[in-house]
């Protein structure tokens, strides 16, 4: 059972998965919250507790920032993963984009905006 400290919203933008410093898979973020994301993984499959990155490439190919994450669950749509360790910047920036929807004009908000998209 998951015990998440906040909730997650429904929004959709491509990323970058790294294992020990290399990029390994692209995958689409489908849910996102302070505490993690989920993502289609396609059919590849993480192990519970393996320690990765996510990197959000959201502005033009950049990339926004990356997070360290566990892995915390997987199934056949995909995997949960949680974030580990993150700086107050980068969950500021989080805080920003949840709660703009992610079409607000923060500073936070801009380098997201052209990469992403709320999903209703």
């Amino acid at each position: 059972m998951e015990h998440r400290c906040s909730v997650r919203k429904p929004i959709e933008f491509q990323l970058l998965l790294y294992k020990d410093g290399l990029p390994v898979q692209i995958g689409i973020c489908r849910n996102l919250g302070l505490g993690g994301l989920f993502i289609e993984t396609g059919s590849y499959e993480w192990r519970r507790n393996e320690y990765l990155e996510v990197e959000i490439n959201v502005c033009n190919g950049k990339p926004a920032m990356r997070l360290p994450v566990v892995a915390v669950h997987h199934s056949e749509r995909g995997a949960g993963l949680m974030f580990d360790a993150i700086s107050s910047e980068q969950r500021r920036m989080l805080r920003g984009w949840l709660s703009s929807g992610l079409s607000g004009r923060s500073t936070a908000t801009d380098a997201i905006e052209q990469g992403a998209r709320a999903v209703a």
